[in-house]
């Protein structure tokens, strides 16, 4: 019983020492900024023809909260803090290998998941005089004054 407090402090201690590195902020996000009704169809949803203004590159950070890890690695540090002493030291030796845990498997996980990537916000002007613009992973062979279909928020080389 004592055992499963002290997982569960762990934790605890570990999901709130984590909590504010949260990032709510979405740049990976499709943006729109087209001021026309777009046209809807069960399999598309065509935004319109232009030509590609512009492009810019960005990297994503996946730093998401790697709470996975640091929970793991709370519990895994929290036993074997367990395993030390007895009374109250064996209680600190916890604590302290709960929370060592946690920011150590953070860590693992942060560094096992890819690092950042390139996103690509392509913005078109359309045929109606709108701007577009779409984020999207890649651009395959794009370029700036393409004449370009915008479909789904996605930008594509027109037919």
């Amino acid at each position: 019983m004592k055992l499963m407090q002290i997982i569960l402090v762990g934790a605890v201690t570990a999901t709130m020492l984590l909590g504010g590195c949260a990032n709510s902020s979405n740049p990976g996000s499709p943006t729109n900024s087209s001021s026309s009704p777009s046209t809807s169809s069960p399999s598309s949803n065509l935004i319109g023809y232009g030509v590609v203004e512009d492009i810019e590159t960005f990297k994503i950070s996946d730093d998401g909260n790697h709470i996975t890890g640091a929970v793991i690695g709370g519990v895994v540090g929290g036993l074997l803090g367990h395993q030390v002493g007895s009374g109250r030291g064996q209680t600190a030796a916890t604590v302290a290998g709960a929370v060592g845990g946690a920011m150590a498997g953070r860590e693992i996980e942060k560094r096992s998941q890819a690092a950042s990537r390139d996103e690509y916000r392509v913005r078109v002007r359309l045929n109606n005089g709108s701007i577009h613009s779409v984020t999207q992973s890649n651009i395959n062979d794009i370029t700036i004054g393409d004449r370009v279909r915008v479909d789904n928020d996605r930008v594509s080389r027109a037919d």
